[in-house]
């Protein structure tokens, strides 16, 4: 059984890593068939080897860009409908950009705390990149009274390039566009981040 169930996984390897030229159809065909075999205890064990190993092996940058990194540039639509907004746009402001979605708790309860210290600092531009539907986004604006600008990222597109998947999490950019402070991520690591901000 073991020597049949390490078969498997080099050939699920073989998929993952060394038949790069196989077609996507194809692929999965080999995989399911290897799966199929499995019993559900060796399933459940194999898909946490295989995920585990995925993630190591991932050369996505998963913890942030630092402090003194030019921040990545991105053009996202508006969820008020009013047009779009750049990064470049935002250039001679510095910029508090916050990562959110509307199914985040911790989001969501952080929202009202983003509201006040927006209304409170009109020299600092706030902007929250969400993700989701627009409609649950549009309904988190209404129930925070939410005023500062909301755009919509497609999946974690600008989650990647900012390497950060986790919300809430929050930049900040300073007035030529480059990162200032190590990204903040979690309720009360943003709320020390808008603290620490200066006038």
């Amino acid at each position: 059984m073991l020597l049949r169930l390490d078969e498997l996984e080099q050939r699920l390897d073989q998929l993952e890593f060394g038949d790069q030229q196989l077609k996507p159809e194809m692929a999965q065909a080999r995989a399911s068939e290897a799966a199929s075999s499995l019993t559900s205890a060796e399933q459940k064990e194999r898909a946490n080897r295989f995920s585990n190993r995925s993630l190591a092996r991932s050369k996505l940058k998963r913890d942030g860009l630092k402090a003194g990194t030019p921040a990545p540039n991105f053009r996202l639509p508006r969820l008020d409908g009013r047009g779009e907004v750049s990064l470049p746009d935002l250039r001679d402001r510095r910029v508090l950009m916050v990562l959110s979605s509307p199914s985040c708790g911790p989001c969501n309860e952080l929202a009202p705390k983003l509201e006040e210290f927006h209304r409170d600092r009109p020299d600092l531009q706030l902007l929250m990149i969400s993700m989701g539907d627009p409609g649950e986004n549009r309904a988190k604006v209404k129930e925070y009274g939410l005023t500062f600008p909301v755009v919509l990222q497609q999946a974690w597109a600008i989650s990647r390039r900012y390497a950060i998947f986790a919300t809430p999490a929050a930049y900040l950019i300073d007035r030529k566009g480059v990162i200032a402070h190590d990204v903040a991520v979690g309720t009360e690591p943003i709320l020390n981040l808008l603290a620490g901000i200066t006038r």
